[in-house]
């Protein structure tokens, strides 16, 4: 949001009638009020639409190929077109916090990856795509089982209203 001290430092109040002038010498000069001064400093500073953010849980994920499954879906509740940023972390089986990469393109499932996500657009709700390739990091028995408390991590939406 604007800082309130840069109309305290104006004379007249922000929604007062006094004007600011604005232009060039030599050229045409245009006006505008501390008010509508004020609006578009703060329509230029936000954000469109109010974003917000919603922690998914993961529920239980055996990344483990030798025992478990190589990828999971998880509806993340959100629009596809909405979403901003996603963040993937995954819980060994100790609680040890690791991200999950993403992919360079939504098409790229290339090995040297070994383990990514990708959001499917599936309509109104997007889903998340996890993948635990073997011989990745994360195909080793830290990360057999569901998960600690049967949650392999948490995924971080942020997303636009």
């Amino acid at each position: 949001m604007a800082n309130k001290k840069l109309f305290e430092l104006l004379e007249g109040t922000p929604g007062s009638t006094d004007k600011l002038v604005f232009g060039k010498s030599g050229s045409t000069y245009k006006n505008i009020t501390y008010q509508n001064f004020k609006d578009l400093i703060i329509a230029a500073i936000q954000p469109a639409g109010t974003l917000l953010s919603k922690v998914v849980n993961i529920g239980p994920w055996d990344m483990n190929r030798s025992s478990g499954d190589a990828d999971l879906e998880v509806p993340l509740g959100v629009t596809r077109t909405k979403i901003r940023a996603i963040v993937v972390n995954v819980l060994s089986n100790t609680g040890g916090i690791y991200t999950l990469a993403s992919p360079v393109t939504q098409t790229d499932t290339s090995p040297q990856l070994r383990s990514w996500w990708r959001v499917l657009d599936t309509g109104t709700n997007a889903t998340i795509k996890l993948y635990s390739d073997d011989k990745g990091f994360f195909d080793q028995s830290a990360f057999n089982g569901n998960g600690p408390g049967g949650n392999r991590g948490y995924i971080t939406v942020w997303y636009v209203s």
